[in-house]
């Protein structure tokens, strides 16, 4: 599975930044997530309820920041695991500073096993990038509150 986009929020990266890291803002961000918890300085545990046919379910996530350079870039990596089966993978965004705004390019790798498996990549990449975009959405609409 190979997902990639970009997005572009209404506000300085320095402001974007610590909201990516910051399990209470993540809960009410990523859509199902109903329990994210910092369980070391970049690790972080949680679990999501996805109401979608073939993946519908509760997943427990699993997130390792590898690599992160304030406020301009971020590594990890990750696994989902569920009843349909686990999603391994790498991910990465970057921001970039727009005047007054943030582009948010992001990409993720991941490896899927069980059940799944068998489902279209192209629906599980569909999916994912959905849940991205909504989430960066709901980001977005704080800011513009804010301002």
């Amino acid at each position: 599975m190979d997902v990639s986009g970009s997005y572009t929020l209404n506000a300085p990266a320095e402001q974007v930044w610590p909201l990516i890291f910051d399990p209470n803002s993540l809960i009410s961000l990523i859509p199902g997530c109903q329990q994210l918890v910092q369980v070391a300085p970049d690790e972080y545990r949680g679990q999501m309820n996805v109401g979608i046919a073939a993946v519908s379910g509760k997943y427990n996530t699993f997130v390792k920041i590898i690599e992160a350079d304030a406020p301009n870039s971020c590594t990890f990596e990750g696994q989902v695991t569920g009843p349909t089966g686990t999603i391994s993978g790498l991910a990465s965004f970057y921001l970039k500073q727009k005047e007054v705004e943030t582009e948010i390019d992001y990409h993720a790798q991941g490896l899927i096993t069980g059940a799944l498996a068998t489902i279209s990549t192209r629906i599980l990449e569909s999916i994912a990038k959905t849940f991205i975009n909504q989430a960066l959405g709901k980001l977005n609409k704080k800011f513009t509150v804010e301002v």
